[in-house]
């Protein structure tokens, strides 16, 4: 800019200085000012505007209610004095507009005048004569019945009268009259129900209804329909309405609507048969509904739930499904097995009553298996295991569905999840003499069944994730898939009906050492798991992590190790009996160096890491040195022990380098085990002498005698349990045979022993109770049983309930003969035997752990406690031997050898027991001992007899160069029982 003198001049504008105020006084932002006040301008400019609208609204609702009224007053003064046809006409087209915006408004006098006329009307025929006029009344009604809140059951009576007179009325507002009759329903707004109820069931039943479910569903739909012929009626009008109903419809309704659904059904389905309808709509709904619990649900819904049940699980219901299996109409077979199906998950408190039924119902078996076997996808499977497959690969199974329907695929997946179901139930109910009875499967059918079950189990396994995919409800299925196969190898174990070969894998090979890597990881997890548990249960969770921690092992990639090496842990877990024994033993020893591994970690809160053990032992009062010396370790028995041994002269030559250790628990199971011992812990069978817990404790604990003893007694028990713990850790093999259903609880402490555990109890009351089957009720009121047994206490008779609370008063019959024979194996095997076993259990797991001995049966985990082998193997033996200033061609070892050869089973067995504490070979072989087998020339000496340095596994053998001396000398070695002192 110029100013007069011709200069330019610089002008300085602030448009914004933030750090001074705003203000009248200040020198603030103005444009900030104006902004603010345009704001203020603007929102005062809309409460203006927005009360001029509000003040207009008002004026114009006020006119409109005043010109209602009036329209209103003129059509009530026009009722009745049409001029002609033309005047009716106009009149009656008045009604949409008063339904909907002049009558809702008005008090119930006037709502109730209103409807009188439009009754009125409708009774009068010569007034409403054309199908558009019958509509408009109609929806008029739906409109006024939708807005207003009293006088409805008037309303709802005038339009049940109008539907009675013209039945062919065409209105769009159907469904929304079924939904408001069933909104009344259920809100309790009229009082005639029944009225408002077949309204809506008059129009379901004529054409398709959105929201018709809605109705059906609604709890006691049908209550107070007691005749025979009008629930007739009724029924028919729920499977028209079914009929031409959208199904997709049902998804909208939630688990209450459901139970109340299928509930309303049933209960006007009391005096007909069962038909094919019933079962598609019976089995629709429940393949909806989710599994149920009567505790979980309401009052209201509790009763429905029990009515349910009791019809679907009802003898005659269960076996008119059963029939129609073996029906030659292919969809009634699917519909029935399907319901069954449905039924076996749906009420799982009643699944046992189910499998019961089916189980004794004629063919139900053979039925259901001819279904499965004649399925493709059965063959299917099989021709893959033909062709020496352990599984079929998810590719595999898409081409087996391929020319199959949708409903073929889950039909069958259906079949076989009821199957399983149901045959687990009978291998548990029914003993090894009946198992395999023609009624139901023959030996051959079951093994058959076998070769698909091995396969779909470890598809099952090894699709993993995918198999949600390809099978309707996959994990119960694998479950279930699971579960009996291992129940069929457990009866196998018994039977031995299958070659041995059976349960050996074609394709899915075990390296064991790439295996371990996974192994470790799964047990660190495992162990991790335990142990936050543990710190939150003591509460030092947080105190804890304060501690400086020893390193954790790195976390295993299972990609590096291989893709399938969860699938294979899994089979370690589920299946274990696909893997050799000798791999599940390295297993087992390598789980246990991992944990001494971990045990041996630096411990802050001890003074000193290695933790020994030390104890003096009295070799007459052996066991209950042992017990006090030791029986508050627990867990710490895992350490070190150093045991001294006294006798009658003092103590006993030799330091625990660890064969004093292996002879003190070897000892101390030989005596504490045997039932001789002076607290007579374990007992042993009639028939092969095998060790079990003494039922007397049970017994005495029961009955209040002597009480403080018993609980000694369970102490020492406890004991035991840690000292075979520690036998297993240690890897020493004892010479004791434990009962097969004592051993079945090591592996699975949660497993209840069956009838067929009962025949190595007790032969003899196996045998007597198998006769009672076949007994008629003759037969068994001349034996007076009842649901009680008579034990003996110290020479006393007791009586034990075995059904409490009535058992002395519940007379053994035909009808409940099968119940008193299991609940005599139970009580013998199970009940009578818990306190113990649970005693014994809990010292063994602190030492191993469950999970360990979990990977074998009750006749592994023999082998695993006191060897496999009946002798030695020599040649085994010879190839696994460490010499000292001996070679395997010298005069004295040629002899040794020779003489080892001759030697009785039993006196092999004394010979490694005095060189090793162990009196049998090690299991996986000479090879697997830690230290070698070793025979050392001790000199030239022949007056001198063999000794042994048993912590290291070592033979002091002079060098006789004389069999017969060699022979002699070695038999008074091993005979002579001198403890350590022969040394």
């Amino acid at each position: 800019m110029l100013n007069f003198t011709g200069q330019t001049k610089k002008r300085t504008v602030r448009l914004g200085d933030r750090s001074v105020p705003l203000g009248p006084k200040g020198n603030g932002d103005y444009l900030q000012q104006a902004r603010l006040q345009r704001i203020h301008r603007e929102e005062t400019r809309q409460r203006e505007k927005s009360a001029v609208l509000l003040q207009r609204q008002i004026k114009k609702y006020l006119d409109l209610k005043s010109e209602g009224q009036v329209f209103e007053t003129q059509w009530l003064e026009k009722y009745n004095q049409w001029d002609d046809e033309r005047d009716w006409n106009v009149w009656l087209s008045q009604l949409p507009f008063l339904s909907k915006w002049i009558i809702p408004k008005e008090n119930e006098d006037s709502i109730n005048k209103f409807i009188s006329i439009v009754e009125d009307i409708i009774s009068q025929s010569q007034y409403v004569t054309t199908p558009s006029q019958h509509g408009l009344i109609l929806n008029s009604l739906i409109e006024l019945l939708s807005r207003i809140h009293t006088s409805r059951d008037m309303l709802i009576g005038c339009i049940n009268d109008l539907l009675i007179k013209y039945p062919n009325i065409d209105s769009p507002k159907y469904s929304e009259l079924v939904t408001l009759l069933t909104s009344c329903l259920t809100k309790g707004s009229i009082s005639d129900h029944g009225l408002a109820r077949d309204i809506a069931l008059k129009i379901g039943k004529s054409q398709p209804i959105s929201g018709i479910f809605s109705l059906l569903s609604r709890p006691n739909l049908f209550e107070g329909v007691v005749s025979g012929d009008e629930s007739e009626d009724y029924l028919t009008i729920f499977k028209q309405i079914w009929d031409h109903s959208s199904i997709s419809e049902l998804t909208r309704l939630d688990n209450s609507a459901f139970i109340s659904l299928i509930d309303n059904y049933l209960t006007l389905h009391t005096l007909s048969e069962f038909d094919e309808f019933d079962f598609k709509v019976l089995g629709t709904i429940l393949e909806n509904l989710t599994t149920i619990s009567i505790r979980e649900s309401s009052t209201q819904d509790s009763k429905s739930i029990e009515h349910v049940v009791a019809t679907l699980y009802s003898t005659s219901f269960i076996k008119s499904a059963i029939s129609f299996l073996s029906d030659d109409k292919e969809s009634l077979r699917t519909s029935a097995l399907h319901i069954i199906s449905q039924l076996v998950s749906f009420h799982p408190p009643s699944k046992s009553k189910l499998c019961m039924l089916i189980t004794i119902t004629p063919h139900a078996f053979t039925n259901l298996f001819s279904a499965i076997k004649s399925h493709a996808i059965f063959k299917g499977f099989l021709s893959y295991t033909f062709q020496h497959q352990d599984y079929v690969r998810f590719s595999q199974i898409n081409q087996i569905y391929g020319p199959l329907k949708e409903v073929d695929i889950r039909v069958f997946w259906d079949l076989i999840s009821t199957f399983e179901e149901v045959y687990s139930y009978w291998l548990i109910i029914s003993n090894d003499l009946e198992s395999f009875s023609k009624e139901r499967l023959s030996l051959e059918e079951v093994s058959n069944f076998l070769i698909f079950l091995k396969s779909l189990s470890l598809t099952l396994i090894f699709l993993g994730n995918k198999g949600v995919d390809l099978i309707n409800d996959f994990t119960r299925l694998k479950n279930i898939s699971i579960s009996l196969l291992n129940q069929l190898y457990s009866k196998n174990l018994r039977l031995k009906f299958l070659p041995v070969e059976f349960w050996k894998l074609y394709e899915i090979k075990y390296d064991i050492n790439a295996l371990l890597p996974a192994v470790a990881e799964d047990e660190e997890k495992r162990v991790r798991d335990m142990d936050a548990v543990q710190e939150e249960e003591d509460g030092f969770g947080d105190l804890w992590m304060d501690i400086p921690q020893p390193p954790r092992r790195k976390s295993t990639n299972y990609e590096k190790i291989g893709g399938d090496v969860s699938y294979k842990l899994e089979i370690l877990k589920k299946v274990p009996f696909f893997i050799g024994f000798n791999d599940r033993v390295k297993i087992f020893q390598f789980l246990i160096e991992l944990d001494k591994q971990r045990n041996v970690v630096y411990n802050p809160f001890s003074f000193d890491d290695r933790n020994k053990l030390s104890g003096n032992i009295r070799r007459e009062n052996l066991v209950h040195d042992a017990y006090n010396q030791f029986h508050t370790a627990g867990a710490g028995l895992k350490n070190q022990l150093s045991v001294a041994f006294f006798n009658q002269y003092g103590p006993e030559a030799g330091i625990d380098g660890g064969g004093i250790t292996k002879e003190f628990l070897t000892s101390v199971v030989k005596e504490a085990f045997s039932p001789e011992f002076e607290l007579e812990l374990f007992k042993e069978t009639a028939a092969e002498n095998q060790i079990y817990p003494n039922d007397d404790i049970f017994k005495k604990i029961n009955k209040q005698i002597d009480v403080p003893k018993q609980q000694e007694r369970l102490q020492y028990l406890r004991f035991l349990g840690n000292i075979m713990g520690k036998c297993l850790y240690e890897n020493i093999l004892m010479e004791i045979s434990f009962a097969p259903f004592f051993l079945n609880k090591w592996c699975n402490q949660n497993m209840k022993n069956s009838i067929d555990d009962l025949n190595y109890l007790d032969h003899e009351l196996f045998v007597n109770l198998m006769k009672l089957i076949n007994m008629s009720d003759e037969e068994l009121n001349d034996l007076d049983l009842n649901f009680t047994i008579n034990e003996s206490i110290d020479k006393k008779n007791y009586s034990f309930d075995i059904l409490p609370p009535n058992g002395e008063t519940t007379q053994v019959n035909s009808s409940n003969k099968l119940n008193y024979i299991h609940q005599i194996s139970n009580f013998k095997l199970n009940f009578s035997l818990h306190i113990q076993t649970r005693q014994f259990l809990e010292g063994l797991f602190q030492i191993v752990s469950s999970s360990w001995l979990s990977m074998f049966d009750c006749f592994e985990l023999q082998m695993l406690i006191s060897g496999a082998q009946n002798d030695i193997n020599i040649q085994d033996w010879k190839e696994n031997v460490e010499y000292g200033a001996y070679f395997d061609d010298d005069l004295t070892i040629k002899y040794f050898w020779e003489v080892v050869a001759e030697m009785k089973p039993e006196e092999r067995f004394k010979l490694v027991k005095f060189v090793t504490s162990v009196s049998r070979a090690p299991l996986l072989g000479f090879q697997a001992l830690s230290p070698k087998f070793g025979i050392r020339n001790s000199g030239s000496d022949r007056d001198r007899f063999p000794t042994a340095s048993t912590c290291i596994n070592l033979l002091k053998l002079p060098d006789y160069r004389d069999k017969e001396l060699i022979r002699h000398k070695l038999l008074y070695a091993i005979n002579t029982e001198a403890g350590f002192d022969l040394s």
